[in-house]
């Protein structure tokens, strides 16, 4: 036993002295010199720590040659990074306070860059650069920056309804990065390739299978973008280059570049969608896994192929502003950065392809890359919901919060009837769904039409419905000003065998949600007097019923507190707005809004709340007929005048709340949001092109 254990000592005892031989070798001619540079005692100075990095530079001699490759690869990989991050100076942007940072806006495509350079400039956090950053796409960007209402632009190419604008030329525009038409289809589409004079037939009409492109025999469904958006500028300028496209049905034209994204790699199931977005945006904002791009002429396109030029269809992207922005402004200052090697190198950070290649990098907290895939709303009572193309041309509903500063948007649904403007004072509103998601109906002279618009209750917060849109109509009942109640039914239409509407006589249901979408309780009503009674306090007509002289030439509508709107008829017919006893306005004719029509909108005044609106007419030799303003008045519910518009023949209350009004110049386009106290909140200008589509067809 003792001769067993005397072996496996002398055993051990051999291997260690064999591995010690074995390091000694692998570690060159001078093992000691290596070790005591490693070694760091208590005694050690300040001093010593010179020489102890000389001798261990002298220990890295020809001998090093013998050690392991893995460890001297790694080794000089490690100190080669060290070496280039020592070498890589990080972005320097001007220093701007948040308050002084000017106002600017863009496209949806460079939100990340200009977010980013709002971070930089400020020290602000990613959530304060998004809620100081509310574009209006690229189209209105260069228009607001027109109407100064902006100072600095982040954009694409404008689009015709800009271009064409004579204020165009007072503009100064200089190219700080470069982006890409790309085309998109959906993973499972077999073509990998398509020819320029391919897409142009595909876009023109003349190709409809993707068998004639080399691909299966089903139909090319071809998506498009609106008018004046800056992918469909792009389409037209780079790649149709005058030639007309096909018209598209409307639900083949999504407003929103993520929503093209999302019918491409997902529509119907089927691999047969095509349709077209920029470079960045599809690859670095709204990326799908059933996604792929497309190339063209046999090249993909990619941050190399654009900046080399190898792949064709690039285009600049712009920072803008008017040339007389002073030259000592901030936004004259961010406009001569961003073509520095400072501001080329941020181009390069976010994932653009700047017009030069920056040689400076972001400090590693700022890396990390930005996604506006969206999400759900924060919880805010009294936001104002925006028609989407009003606000800017594009399909869909805006939000903006109690500070009417902009949440967000949704495009697949819609205000109720196409409305301008809802107020949601809870979570929900009444809203349907956009016509490019509706059935069609029967045919019309060669077109079709839509009938029969169904609606719902949408959750903001929620981001989706709290109640589906399948009611013919829906009554809005605001009890204090400050809630809301929504009674939402379906129109039962019963004929006997003659064909006699016999619809009054069938007893129907009414459901009741509350204004965060929670159903209260269904109830029974017969024909229309049965519903009339049971949403009575909907109906203005109940509110806003005058009374008349005896002679019915005098009709006196009451509001609150001794507030009265008196209108005369007849010869010398003059109009009053009396407060208190005393004539507060007149004018030879007016009215009271909400007048007395049982389907006026609820969500256009609070609750009791009134337009006053008064005017002269008449007939002269001079002017003939004649309109002139006198003033518009919003009384609230204590007969207080609470704001008031004077001689604005062009401009119109549209809607007021207990915090702001909205305000429409039927002249320039502009809506402006404006505070009780008269100052302007928001604006913004609606699209030229914009046509109201009446929901019924």
């Amino acid at each position: 036993m003792k001769n067993r254990q005397t072996y496996r000592f002398l055993s051990i005892m051999l291997v260690i002295f064999m591995f010690t031989l074995s390091l000694a070798a692998c570690s060159g001619s001078k093992p000691a010199q290596e070790t005591t540079a490693g070694v760091s005692t208590p005694e050690s100075s300040t001093s010593d720590e010179a020489s102890v990095d000389s001798d261990a530079s002298q220990a890295q001699g020809p001998e090093t040659s013998e050690e392991s490759p893995e460890t001297t690869d790694g080794a000089k990989a490690e100190n080669e990074s060290e070496s280039a991050e020592a070498q890589t100076s990080l972005i320097e942007a001007p220093q701007i306070s948040a308050e002084e940072f000017p106002v600017t806006d863009g496209s949806t495509a460079t939100l990340p860059l200009s977010w980013m350079l709002y971070r930089l400039c400020t020290g602000k956090d990613q959530q304060a650069a998004e809620d100081a950053m509310h574009f209006t796409k690229t189209n209105n960007a260069y228009l607001r920056l027109m109407d100064k209402d902006a100072d600095l632009v982040i954009a694409y190419e404008p689009g015709p309804n800009a271009k064409e604008d004579p204020r165009f030329d007072d503009l100064i525009l200089k190219p700080i990065g470069l982006d890409a038409l790309i085309f998109i289809c959906n993973s499972g589409n077999p073509v990998e390739s398509l020819t320029t004079e391919e897409i142009r037939d595909i876009y023109t009409g003349n190709i409809k299978s993707w068998k004639d492109v080399g691909g299966e025999d089903t139909e090319i469904i071809a998506f498009q973008r609106e008018v004046n958006s800056g992918s469909q500028t792009l389409m037209e300028n780079l790649m149709m280059k005058g030639t007309p496209m096909a018209d598209a049905p409307q639900e083949y034209r999504p407003s929103e570049m993520g929503d093209l994204i999302e019918y491409v790699a997902t529509y119907a199931n089927t691999k047969n969608a095509l349709g077209y977005s920029v470079y960045f945006y599809a690859q670095n904002m709204y990326t799908r896994p059933n996604l792929r791009f497309m190339a063209v002429d046999g090249v993909m396109p990619s941050n190399d192929t654009i900046r080399s030029g190898e792949y064709k269809y690039t285009n600049p992207f712009y920072v803008a502003i008017r040339k007389d922005e002073p030259g000592n402004s901030r936004a004259h200052e961010l406009f001569d950065w961003l073509t520095t090697d400072d501001g080329q190198s941020l181009v390069d950070e976010m994932g653009y392809v700047s017009s030069v290649k920056g040689s400076k990098s972001l400090p590693d907290g700022l890396k990390a890359k930005v996604s506006i895939n969206g999400g759900g709303l924060e919880e805010n009572t009294h936001r104002l919901a925006v028609n989407g193309k009003v606000y800017d041309g594009n399909a869909g509903v805006v939000f903006l919060d109690t500070d009417m500063q902009y949440l967000g948007r949704e495009d697949s649904i819609r205000i109720r009837d196409n409305d301008e403007f809802a107020l949601i004072r809870g979570s929900v509103f009444p809203a349907s769904k956009p016509l490019y998601n509706t059935d069609p109906g029967k045919e019309n002279n060669g077109e079709e039409y839509y009938s029969n618009i169904k609606i719902g209750l949408y959750d903001v917060d929620l981001g989706d419905w709290a109640a589906e849109p399948v009611y013919d109509f829906c009554y809005t009942e605001c009890p204090d000003g400050d809630h809301a109640l929504f009674y939402l039914g379906i129109w039962q239409e019963a004929y006997d065998e003659e064909g006699n509407y016999i619809g009054d006589d069938i007893e129907s249901e009414v459901d009741l949600f509350d204004e965060n979408g929670n159903k209260v309780r269904t109830m029974k009503y017969r024909g229309w007097d049965g519903l009339r009674a049971l949403i009575g306090n909907t109906l203005r007509q109940v509110h806003t019923d005058p009374k008349y002289s005896e002679d019915g030439n005098i009709a006196i509508y009451q509001f609150g507190g001794n507030t009265r709107f008196i209108s005369s008829f007849g010869d010398g017919e003059e109009t009053f707005l009396e407060v208190n006893g005393e004539v507060f306005a007149k004018a030879t004719d007016g009215y009271a809004f909400p007048d007395q029509s049982d389907n006026t909108s609820e969500d256009e005044l609070p609750y009791l709340w009134h337009v006053v609106h008064l005017y002269d007419s008449g007939y002269d030799e001079e002017r003939g007929y004649y309109y002139d303003d006198a003033g518009q008045y919003v009384i609230n519910e204590k007969g207080e005048v609470v704001y008031t518009l004077i001689g604005r023949e062009e401009e119109s209350i549209r809607l007021s709340d207990r915090y702001f009004v909205i305000i429409n110049n039927y002249e320039t386009g502009k809506y402006v949001i404006r505070d009780m106290t008269g100052g302007e909140v928001t604006s913004w200008i609606e699209p030229e092109d914009y046509e109201y589509a009446d929901w019924w067809g």
